[in-house]
């Protein structure tokens, strides 16, 4: 009989399983069983590797780790090596977020040179939830409760709905072996601190309470998926699509309720800022407000939006 972690995968990877698959490993027991599982279904990947430079001589076996793995299994391996901290300083970012853009960037660069069809990373329920606790303590939206997405055009993520107690259980059952990586128990990290303190926690009191998280997302979810119907179908109403430029009748707009709410969701992929785009609606004819990519002017009783030259 199967195990569960293995018909969750063959399920989830039938839909890619003719790709050229990019495997973000790190080394972890995560990114081990996940490439486990690709060479053991006999998929077409290769494996990349970052070395943040972050815990010395420690960094180093994990690279060391993944790259003899790779050669054992004849698969090929990218690796790279990052001063992150050099970068964070520079950029102004904490070491997660440097760490992160650096990654994403290189595993884009690899993606276009060696035309790979999809980048495969192990992220797991834990990190879901995890994910989800801390922007809710930051006050998101229903985008950041969502958490981490599934699937999109370029990143695959089959573990996501698969607890990492189970992941370990079936390390250890398959004799997998996997670096453990010392940071993840420090409490430096936000993220750190939720997963070592805060979610332990919640399962001193309920033992199911990652399935009843793992429910709330799902549920956010199918909100997500009503809300952008309704967005699709204001815009429909309201948008009126020129050459080179978007028309949107104020008066109509600011019949919608909750007005925050549309506004926001209306205008963020513009780039604006939904109390800006509020402001807007009492100024002058011929007010201006500019975000990184398009323009809006107030012309009467219109809000114009146009693309930045």
């Amino acid at each position: 009989m199967e195990h569960k972690i293995e018909e969750t995968f063959k399920e989830k990877v039938k839909a890619f399983e003719k790709c050229n698959f990019l495997i973000a490993v790190s080394g972890g027991v995560d990114s081990m069983v996940l490439a486990n599982l690709f060479l053991k279904n006999n998929l077409s990947f290769s494996v990349a590797h970052c070395n943040f430079k972050l815990r010395s001589k420690e960094s180093d076996l994990d690279q060391d780790f993944v790259k003899k793995w790779s050669f054992k299994h004849k698969i090929h391996y990218h690796s790279n090596e990052f001063n992150t901290v050099e970068f964070c300083k520079k950029n102004k970012m904490g070491i997660q977020e440097g760490a992160r853009k650096l990654r994403y960037d290189w595993f884009d660069d690899l993606l276009s040179k060696f035309n790979f069809d999809i980048l495969v990373t192990a992220h797991h329920l834990d990190d879901q939830i995890e994910t989800y606790l801390i922007n809710s303590s930051r006050g998101s939206g229903i985008n950041g409760l969502l958490g981490i997405s599934s699937s999109s055009k370029k990143i695959f993520r089959p573990f996501l709905n698969i607890l990492k107690i189970d992941i370990i259980n079936y390390a250890q059952k398959n004799s997998i072996e996997y670096r453990e990586d010392s940071s993840n128990s420090s409490e430096n990290y936000h993220r750190n601190m939720i997963r070592n303190s805060v979610i332990p926690t919640f399962k001193e009191f309920d033992d199911n309470v990652m399935l009843k998280f793992k429910t709330t997302i799902n549920n956010l979810q199918s909100t997500k998926i009503f809300v952008d119907e309704i967005i699709k179908e204001t815009k429909i109403q309201l948008f009126q699509n020129n050459s080179d430029s978007i028309k949107v009748n104020i008066e109509k707009l600011v019949e919608k309720r909750p007005l925050d709410f549309y506004v926001h969701n209306l205008f963020h992929e513009f780039g604006f800022n939904f109390k800006e785009v509020i402001k807007i609606f009492n100024s002058d004819s011929g007010k201006v407000i500019l975000s990184n990519t398009h323009s809006m002017t107030k012309l009467k009783g219109d809000l114009i939006i146009k693309k930045n030259d």
